[in-house]
């Protein structure tokens, strides 16, 4: 079996257990509220050291959990722990603050914390002017609209004077109670709004006018509607309650005589029987939840109480281990939080999405598992109260390439003793031998402080490619930077790439490896350093996106206008598009600054896209155009269709014609015989190849197996980072600079997985 061996198994099983049982969070960042001019210092720290610890935010108000961005200068060398200062000053937003570490390819991030800025917003408060009509000798009990706060704003009521002063009530829970109400309670009542934390006291748009009279006997009548006394949702009144805190619902009927009061909560026979206007259950915890109702003479008023909690997770996730090719499924137990909580599922800290990829509230189904999907599975649950994560390690186990898959790539030899063998001039050499023609020297673009774009081109000749892979690195004078490699396979047919995570104000290099359909590889020349410059430049105008149009099944046409208008001159344009039923990244194509139209290829069948432009120059790309959305043509294949029996009269013409090209075929196939015959002759002819020889220019693939272990905790090479032993470099090794080569894999080594 061998050492070899036995190293690989444990790597199999210890990994998983290792990411189930080591790679968390000890720390994390928690949510606060904080006025104008304080610091808020946010804190996280992993068991397992990292290669890097970073910081990202996104406001509050933006509910996509693509659009984080990372805050510029966090990247902590510290492996362990890190924190994170924000100055909260009067323009700083609402946000969710993130913690993400990296061990190589795979990232873990943290629970999201809410930075909230103490503050009052009237923007649902409108000057409303409501009139009350209330019976003698009535308990009178009036709400106010509570206004946007954080934290919840504390109301007190006031009673105008009519000399142009107020005089302040006595109102400890918000809510104005006037018992035995008489004409002398007469008069004009507001609210005030006070933020304890920020000291921020505002008035309240709203003005009541009170009227207490005489009324004959008669019905009996709830003062206020329901949008006063509590929430609605789904036409149902709700009344929600924050953990640790207390449920209290007035009834606020009135009539004449007084009306008796009674509470109530269905199901339940266990409520003692009330006869107050008030009705407080403290503490108020999930075991208390159900509708409450107060009755009186007929009417009843009811509310659905809820005890709100943050989300958490009940069971533990496992570990998967999946086949390259096949299906995976993750579950993450069961969900629990209110108000119902919103799930996100992340792979190494991104959005998990696209074509196959289905997601539940707790469960992740891969229809097809790739090699880039090796790494980090969060499910992470959020509601108003927090979030809560569980994860998981999907390994990926690579398809083993058999002796039989390369038979087609070794060169072909034939033995014959009797005849001596013959040279090949260079000429055949080159015309027999594998071409691995590399990409061309990539063209560099900023897209903002932490991100480019990689363009390149290819001449489709030689060898196919498989897919791409972009590299870079930071290129200092002073720097021995390492190379490091995006972790998505780039289809062929796609020369653009996005690389994010940069730092500003650097010098980096960019290169583009091909990746061949005989697993081999090679490398383009390097880019010519290129400085990520800090803040925004000019950047040209927008283009706009008139027309895309189906071509066929697989294949779309965009039509766009642009022009500079004394402006930027655009050097090209980037084309993004992506399946409408798609939640992943765009896909982008790069053309140039003249090209008004493009078609798109390699698109589905009958299937609807999101399409958008930009303009771009070196240093800044323009906003984007409008999205349009076209839906390639039906497959052929897809259609039915129908065999027409050809008419009786149209018989006779039929055979004439069969007789006919059968004459024609037959003549034909003689011709092939007889040079196939003049071939075989020549062929024999030719010297015999000695198998595998290195002088013969002749291309032998290798078998190479394929390793993605980033987990800190493998011993085996030492660095946690990505081996990409699938870019060998057998045939190319003459043909790049000493940083454009990659390192030499382990050839005919044990087989590997994806970890």
């Amino acid at each position: 079996m061998g050492f070899r061996r036995v190293i690989q198994l444990l790597v199999a099983v210890v990994v998983p257990v290792l990411g189930e049982i080591e790679m968390e969070f000890t720390k994390y960042p928690e949510s606060v509220t904080a006025p104008v001019g304080d610091e808020v210092t946010f804190e996280c720290a992993v068991r397992v050291p990292g290669e890097r610890l970073q910081w990202r935010w996104r406001p509050a108000s933006d509910t996509d959990w693509n659009h984080w961005k990372e805050v510029a200068g966090t990247s902590d060398k510290d492996s362990i722990a890190t924190k994170l200062v924000v100055e909260v000053k009067d323009d700083t937003p609402d946000g969710f603050y993130q913690c993400v570490v990296w061990y190589g390819a795979i990232s873990l991030v943290s629970i999201p914390a809410k930075l909230s800025i103490a503050r009052i917003d009237l923007s649902r408060n409108f000057a409303e002017k409501r009139v009350i009509t209330a019976p003698l000798y009535n308990t009178v009990v009036l709400h106010c609209k509570e206004p946007l706060s954080e934290p919840p704003a504390v109301l007190s009521w006031w009673k105008e004077n009519g000399k142009g002063t107020r005089k302040q009530l006595d109102t400890p829970y918000g809510v104005l109670v006037i018992h035995n109400a008489t004409t002398a309670d007469d008069g004009t009542y507001g609210c005030t709004a006070t933020n304890e934390l920020s000291g921020q006291s505002v008035d309240l748009p709203e003005r009541t006018y009170l009227r207490v009279q005489h009324e004959g006997n008669g019905g009996v009548r709830f003062l206020e509607s329901e949008d006063y006394v509590g929430t609605k949702e789904n036409d149902v009144l709700t009344m929600p309650v924050r953990p640790d805190e207390v449920l209290r619902l007035w009834c606020g009927v009135v009539g004449t005589p007084p009306p008796k009061i009674t509470w109530t909560k269905e199901g339940s026979p266990s409520l003692p029987k009330r006869h107050d206007h008030a009705l407080t259950i403290s503490p108020f915890t999930s075991e208390n939840e159900g509708i409450y109702s107060c009755s009186a003479n007929g009417i009843r008023r009811s509310w659905k109480a809820i005890a709100l909690q943050p989300p958490h997770w009940e069971g533990s996730v496992g570990s998967v281990n999946a086949s390259e090719g096949a299906s995976a499924r993750v579950a993450c137990g069961r969900l629990y939080g209110q108000p119902p909580p919103t799930v996100h599922w992340l792979l190494n800290a991104q959005i998990v999405g696209g074509k196959g990829v289905h997601t539940t509230e707790s469960e992740l189904h891969m229809e097809r598992v790739e090699k880039r999907h090796a790494g980090i599975v969060q499910c992470v649950a959020c509601n108003a109260l927090g979030c809560a994560y569980d994860a998981a390690m999907l390994t990926v186990v690579p398809v083993q390439i058999s002796d039989a898959d390369y038979s087609a790539e070794m060169p072909k030899t034939m033995h014959i003793p009797s005849q001596p063998p013959k040279r090949h001039n260079r000429k055949n050499l080159r015309k027999h031998k594998a071409v691995l023609i590399a990409p061309s020297r990539p063209n560099v673009t900023r897209l903002s402080d932490e991100s480019v774009m990689v363009s390149w081109s290819h001449s489709n000749h030689g060898l196919p490619i498989q897919f791409y892979k972009v590299q870079y690195r930071e290129a200092s004078n002073s720097s021995g930077a390492q190379w490091h490699t995006a972790n998505y396979d780039i289809p062929a047919y796609i020369h653009s790439y996005e690389i994010d995570g940069l730092l500003p104000d650097r010098y980096y290099k960019f290169r583009i490896a091909a990746v061949y359909s005989n697993q081999d590889n090679k490398l383009g020349r390097s880019s010519t350093k290129f400085y990520l410059q800090r803040g925004a430049s000019r950047g040209p105008r927008a283009p706009a996106l008139d027309k895309a149009t189906a071509l066929s099944p697989h294949s779309i046409q965009l039509n766009w206008t642009w022009s500079s208008e004394g402006g930027v001159e655009a050097e090209g344009f980037y084309v993004y598009f992506r399946a409408v039923s798609s939640a992943g990244a765009y896909e982008k194509v790069t053309v140039g600054g003249a090209a008004r139209s493009v078609s798109l290829a390699h698109l589905a069948p009958d299937t609807a896209y999101e399409l958008k432009l930009q303009a771009y120059s070196a240093q800044a790309p323009s906003d984007f155009s409008a999205i349009l959305v076209a839906k390639t043509q039906r497959s052929a294949s897809a259609e039915s269709s129908s065999t027409v029996a050809p008419a009786d009269d149209a018989q006779p013409e039929s055979r004439t014609l069969v007789t006919a090209g059968g004459a024609l075929g037959a003549a034909a196939l003689l011709l092939v015989l007889a040079a196939a015959l003049l071939l075989c002759k020549r062929s024999r002819r030719h010297p015999a190849k000695e198998k595998g020889s290195g002088e013969g220019g002749g291309y032998i693939a290798a078998k190479v197996p394929i390793t993605i272990t980033a987990n800190p905790m493998h011993s085996e090479g030492g660095d946690a980072g990505v081996e990409m032993s699938f870019l060998h470099n057998n045939n190319c090794g003459n043909n790049t600079s000493s940083d454009d080569t990659l390192p030499h894999s382990r050839k005919n080594g044990p087989s590997r997985q994806y970890v």
